[in-house]
């Protein structure tokens, strides 16, 4: 008998039924007789027809050969243990190639002496596919994660180490494998649990924790890590785990601490240079007074000689000394640029560029316009009236006649308000973009025009504390100059602010003030 019935095999009729709708085939062996009978879903997954006659050497012809000796030990194993277990493969006759786990009890029947092996073959290709695919996906992870500059580990949620990439193999100083399935609590000193468990728990709450700490490796050596826990979620987005990324930032953190310490020097040099600037300045101005006096007294004591070029040599010794007056009036103005910005409170620049206009006094043939789009904005007025300041005047100052347009006006910038003066006089060559912004820098000579060449630089370096930047292009049609700055918004509103239109008496246009 070669086909498995149900009375063969001391079952029922329905349990046989379900097992083959299931894909799980019956077998029996008889060591009395050598009879190995099997059902139809045996012979289907050994390939074998119906009608062959059934012995161990046809059923052994199935088993891939480098699988008989593990089958083979397996059954005289289950003669000792009275039950068999062996997973091996199958070869079908068109090369093709099963997956089978076999499993049988010996037990005697009624009527043998001898135990029959009753039991049972399932195929398992498909999950022998799967756990084959599930293997490489692992493989494929790890090589990635064994790519990433940083020690990446994984803990599900009981705080059990689920996997570890190879950078902690250099961390301990031996083989990461021994603590993986291992609880973390095992691996870490209890101090440094105390510390972290609170964000692990932070994470498994589904927060995303980020922070920077020292840790010290197995050899002694001290490293920097940017820490990063996030949590891992399952298909059904469940938090499952934690996964933990620490990135190596030593060298950051040395260069940061290098460029601090830059800082720091660089700061304290420049505080030293300002000073210096600042009471150089001051001294300075002591002895320079007093040969302002000696020549004005020289000058009335020689009011009535007129020989040779006296005269001429005590104004220009005057001039000399005026301009040094004034270089020491712009150093000192230069060492405090920004130092002392004073309160922020509420500007309506609008109003501020008509009084420098009213201040400043350019001739009275001049066009002086303050564009309405000139805000109302909070900042601190000393340092950005001084910026204005010297932009307009510089504009009236090197205008090449008396009958020039000086525009100002602005444009919002959402964080920032872009200020612009512009002027239709002979303009600046953009050759001279860098150099007109340093110091004691002018594109005149000083006896044609009386500065210190100090008055861009002031401005840039005002600019520049605040924060913003500062430019200059060709004006309207390629005739003056607009410059350019940038002045950041401080917080806060301009409260009870509102503008009232006055008269300005220089243009007969309207003129804005701030009030309340």
């Amino acid at each position: 008998m070669h086909s498995l019935t149900a009375a063969a095999t001391d079952i029922s009729p329905a349990l046989q039924a379900t097992l083959t709708a299931s894909g799980i085939g019956l077998y029996s062996f008889n060591p009395e007789t050598g009879a190995f009978v099997v059902d139809d879903t045996c012979r289907t997954l050994f390939d074998i027809e119906p009608g062959i006659p059934l012995s161990p050497k046809v059923m052994l012809s199935r088993i891939h050969p480098d699988d008989v000796p593990r089958y083979w030990a397996a059954a005289a194993e289950s003669v000792k243990t009275g039950s068999f277990s062996c997973d091996y493969r199958v070869i079908h006759r068109n090369g093709s190639v099963r997956f089978v786990s076999g499993r049988g009890n010996l037990y005697v029947s009624q009527g043998h002496k001898r135990p029959r092996l009753l039991g049972v073959c399932v195929d398992v290709t498909a999950r022998h596919a799967m756990e084959a695919e599930l293997l490489a996906t692992q493989a494929r992870m790890q090589h990635l994660a064994d790519g990433v500059p940083g020690l990446f580990a994984c803990l599900d949620r009981n705080y059990i180490i689920r996997f570890l990439s190879s950078e902690y193999d250099q961390w301990y100083g031996y083989s990461r494998s021994r603590h993986l399935n291992a609880p973390i609590t095992d691996v870490i000193r209890p101090e440094v649990w105390v510390k972290r468990q609170p964000m692990y728990d932070r994470c498994l709450a589904g927060e995303v924790i980020q922070y920077e700490e020292e840790r010290t490796m197995a050899n002694g050596e001290q490293r920097y890590y940017a820490v990063t826990y996030q949590p891992d979620r399952n298909t059904e987005g469940d938090v499952v785990g934690i996964l933990s990324l620490a990135i190596d930032i030593t060298e950051r953190r040395t260069v940061e601490r290098a460029l601090q310490s830059k800082s720091e020097e660089l700061e304290r040099s420049n505080h030293d240079l300002e000073q210096f600037a600042y009471v150089a300045s001051h001294d300075l101005k002591a002895p320079l007074r007093a040969i302002e006096i000696l020549v004005e007294w020289l000058h009335e004591d020689l009011s009535s000689f007129e020989g040779g070029e006296v005269q001429q040599n005590l104004g220009l010794l005057k001039g000399r000394t005026a301009r040094l007056h004034r270089l020491l009036d712009d150093l000192m103005a230069y060492s405090r640029a920004g130092r002392k910005p004073g309160e922020i409170t509420g500007v309506d620049t609008r109003l501020l560029v008509v009084d420098l206009f009213a201040l400043l006094a350019p001739p009275a043939t001049m066009h002086m316009e303050a564009g309405t789009s000139l805000p109302l904005i909070r900042a601190h007025q000393a340092p950005l009236e001084q910026v204005l300041r010297n932009l307009i005047n510089n504009a009236i100052k090197h205008h090449p006649t008396k009958q020039g347009h000086v525009r100002v006006y602005a444009q919002d910038k959402g964080e920032e308000v872009l200020f612009a003066v512009e002027d239709d006089g002979a303009g600046i060559p953009q050759e001279f973009a860098e150099k007109v912004f340093q110091m004691f820098q002018t594109l005149q000579p000083r006896d044609e025009m009386e500065g210190s060449g100090m008055g861009l630089a002031i401005v840039k370096r005002i600019v520049e504390w605040q924060g913003g930047r500062i430019w200059f292009h060709g004006g309207p049609g390629g005739r003056g100059t607009v410059f350019k700055f940038t002045w950041k918004k401080m917080p806060g509103e301009v409260t009870g602010a509102v503008r009232n239109e006055v008269t300005d008496e220089r243009s007969g246009k309207n003129r804005e003030y701030l009030a309340g």
